[in-house]
């Protein structure tokens, strides 16, 4: 039996103190397997310049999800668009728009984006052009990471879950894949933050405080005691 849990979040500039959204893992341990799609959540079309001066647009009629297709030595991420979620067209009728691909590149330093053309086709062998994304695109792009893990080895998985909306209380989904009840729930009442948390199967979390930052509550924390593998 494997379980499967999945969170999203929007491409941003990278926090300078650590704090989660809903949905975010605060913590990962054991053996467990991540694997990291970026997703265009809804239709868009990106225009940037390909070979001798000509223009390609890249449209995605709807929801997207591009895979890792490469990690260069420097951390920078390729992320391919498979040729059934994208459509490449250009503003020349004598370039065969059917030779090239697309997708994103993402800078984790920096959280900057790019998109990207590539043509491997006759007279333009393995070339790429880039161009980054404007302020206006980022709202787009987001990132998906499915983690699964195997029931009985020993995988610890928390993941802050967000609040509940009629009592502000904090929810937190601790995940042990070596445990009897493998799914678990630590419900925190507000008033107890600021403050440190004894968690089940071990670990101490210490959460300073939930402030809401764009309408989204953002846990503040930090781990006294990692939970033990």
């Amino acid at each position: 039996m494997t379980l499967l849990l999945i969170f999203l979040y929007v491409a941003s500039p990278a926090a300078a103190f650590e704090k989660a959204a809903p949905m975010d893992f605060i913590f990962k341990g054991g053996d467990y397997r991540e694997r990291i799609t970026m997703v265009i959540e809804a239709p868009i079309t990106a225009r940037i310049k390909g070979p001798e001066g000509s223009h390609f647009y890249i449209d995605f009629a709807g929801r997207s999800e591009l895979q890792n297709t490469e990690t260069d030595d420097n951390g920078i991420e390729t992320y391919s668009a498979i040729p059934e979620a994208v459509s490449i067209r250009s503003d020349r009728n004598d370039i065969d728009s059917r030779k090239f691909s697309a997708g994103l590149i993402y800078e984790p330093v920096t959280s900057s984006l790019a998109w990207f053309l590539r043509s491997s086709g006759h007279g333009h062998p393995d070339e790429k052009w880039t161009k980054e994304l404007s302020e206006r695109e980022y709202p787009f792009i987001g990132f998906q990471t499915t983690i699964t893990a195997d029931v009985g080895t020993n995988a610890i998985l928390v993941q802050y879950a967000g609040i509940v909306p009629d009592t502000n209380e904090i929810v937190l989904e601790i995940t042990d894949a070596d445990a009897p009840d493998t799914l678990t729930r630590k419900i925190i009442n507000p008033t107890e933050v600021s403050g440190y948390f004894q968690m089940p199967g071990g670990g101490i979390l210490g959460i300073d405080r939930i402030e809401t930052e764009e309408g989204i509550p953002m846990l503040h924390y930090e781990w006294a005691k990692e939970p033990p593998l």
